[in-house]
């Protein structure tokens, strides 16, 4: 049975790891970095944005301070992923057993091939030379300033590819937007997919398109542009417009677009009283719909 390590650092944060005490997995749990030496895996509940020492193992970092740089700095630290302060349970449970899982499959030599299911909100870790494939849903790619301000950095749908970035200082992590289902390979698999180069070539025009959207001088132009990309990539037709099929909220739209919540409810507002933009309800859920017909930049 694999070895989970849970390394805590004051009382308080002891009483947190309760309901991991039931998890399917050898546990070794302490305030010392030794606990991490057999292990498989580790949860370090951080109390601090420093890093005088490191878990011996691959680790999660569950951060307890609240100080929106202790997530930059734990993945500074070599931390697989951060978990805020305010995680459910629920999701660390998951993320644990679904990095343990591949920490496994890895170790064993696996098959090239795996494909996973994602639910929402889930993050999604990739080793150095993955190609992730989306077979469904929509993920998102998302940078974590050392500020801790989080940046969108794109959203990828359903025929589209997500490649693993370097570990380095740029704190990127990918996210399931929606449940999805993806396929997960070696990058030398991939490669002798014949739709690879096609599909990697629609990856960097979209990330250029994303980059030309953010370049632009003024939010409204930018909150524009980033409709536009949106609605070529997730748009149908519809009476007043195209309806853009994927929900996002004002606080991603300004993660995109580098500006507050309440600069993005003013420059919709502005929008919806040009008749530029308006909102669609369907199954609940608010989205978008570009009245004007957007630029078209062929990335999809």
């Amino acid at each position: 049975m694999p070895t989970l390590a849970i390394m805590f650092g004051s009382d308080d944060t002891k009483k947190l790891i309760q309901p991991l005490l039931h998890i399917q997995y050898n546990l070794l749990i302490g305030a010392d970095i030794s606990v991490t030496k057999d292990a498989e895996l580790t949860l370090f509940l951080t109390e601090t944005t420093e890093f005088s020492s490191l878990p011996h193992s691959p680790w999660l970092a569950w951060d307890q301070t609240g100080n929106p740089q202790a997530i930059s700095k734990a993945y500074q630290a070599g931390a697989r992923a951060v978990f805020p302060k305010e995680t459910s349970m629920n999701v660390i449970l998951d993320t644990i057993q679904r990095t343990m899982g591949e920490l496994l499959e890895n170790r064993k030599d696996a098959k090239p091939r795996a494909q996973r299911t994602y639910r929402r909100g889930e993050l999604i870790l990739l080793e150095a030379d993955a190609v992730l494939h989306v077979e469904d849903g929509i993920l998102a790619t998302t940078m974590i300033h050392q500020d801790g301000v989080e940046v969108l950095l794109g959203l990828s749908g359903k025929g589209q590819i997500v490649v693993a970035h370097p570990d380095d200082n740029c704190h990127i992590q990918i996210v399931a937007h929606t449940e999805a289902k993806v396929q997960i390979e070696p990058w030398d698999v991939a490669a002798e997919q014949p739709d690879f180069l096609a599909k990697l070539r629609a990856r960097l025009q979209q990330m250029e398109g994303w980059a030309a959207m953010q370049a632009r001088p003024s939010l409204q132009q930018r909150v524009l542009g980033l409709l536009g990309l949106l609605s070529e990539q997730f748009g149908i037709a519809s009476k007043q417009g195209v309806l853009i099929d994927v929900r996002i909220t004002h606080g991603q739209l300004a993660a995109a677009v580098g500006a507050t919540r309440t600069s993005i409810t003013r420059v919709l507002s502005e929008l919806r009283a040009q008749g530029r933009v308006s909102t669609v309800n369907k199954d609940g859920e608010d989205l978008f719909c570009l009245v004007e017909q957007p630029e078209h930049h062929s990335h999809y």
